[in-house]
């Protein structure tokens, strides 16, 4: 079915709506923006407003939604800085009331992004990552794919892949082991990340030194399937970033969960 719009939301002449969007009350989509099938927008969300950022100029940019996203109510979208460019989410994504997404963000595909988050410019969130609700997240940073970062942090560090962060500063607390068996790793995999991340956390060892050798005692040797697409996937997100992997933790939290 076509989209449907509500009588009191503003939509502009240069946005792109799927089929089956459902767009509520008091809604505003500016610019150019473009949303695939089966979104939908309850009350007061804005879309493709002009990004707060001293460095825009007016340039032509936008946004660019995907299939089958719910944003609940207040959530703000802005467009991107930069010509050409667009701040993009994925596809399956759940976003939460009040949520702010600022200019020039990635979010990757069925994430859930709590309440009254903040996401600044730049930010990068991974496939199936949770961020919780008020988290803020400083500009430029980036939360791995399968990460959760628990309510009330504050995150200035990129989060690898595959881990649990809480706090303000945040701290990493564990490996999201929940989150991995609902995505449906199995066991094996799921043990292998375990080694690894102990390597980088509990080990002593200088980032370099645990990379290495994760590297050489565990994705050289290990079986197809078995981990490590994503052992490798970590690695690559670590040797990627440009804002500092967060290596702070919490040695209280992890002792407790060895004794457990």
């Amino acid at each position: 079915m076509p989209a449907c719009v509500h009588e009191t939301a503003l939509v502009g002449p240069r946005v792109g709506l799927g089929r089956d969007v459902e767009i509520g009350p008091f809604c505003r989509f500016e610019g150019d923006v473009k949303v695939g099938d089966g979104c939908r927008f309850a009350t007061g969300v804005v879309v493709g407003s002009a990004p707060m950022d001293r460095d825009y100029a007016g340039e032509e940019t936008g946004v660019v939604i995907g299939r089958r996203n719910v944003f609940h109510e207040y959530t703000t979208v802005h467009r991107s800085t930069g010509k050409g460019t667009a701040t993009v989410i994925g596809d399956d994504n759940y976003i939460m009331a009040y949520v702010h997404i600022a200019h020039n963000c990635r979010v990757g595909d069925g994430c859930t992004i709590t309440n009254g988050a903040q996401l600044a410019g730049h930010v990068e969130i991974g496939d199936r990552a949770n961020i919780g609700g008020l988290v803020g997240i400083h500009q430029h940073c980036r939360v791995g794919g399968l990460a959760m970062v628990g309510a009330h942090s504050y995150v200035n560090r990129d989060i690898p892949p595959f881990v649990l962060a809480q706090g303000f500063p945040c701290r990493v607390r564990g490996l999201n082991e929940t989150g991995l068996r609902r995505a449906g790793l199995p066991a094996r995999a799921i043990a292998e990340l375990r080694r690894a991340f102990r390597m980088i956390y509990r080990a002593g060892l200088n980032l370099t030194q645990a990379l290495d050798r994760i590297e050489q005692e565990l994705v050289s040797g290990i079986e197809p399937g078995a981990g490590q697409e994503q052992l490798e996937t970590l690695l690559s997100f670590i040797g990627a970033s440009k804002r500092g992997i967060e290596l702070r933790h919490s040695v209280v939290e992890d002792q407790e969960q060895e004794e457990g």
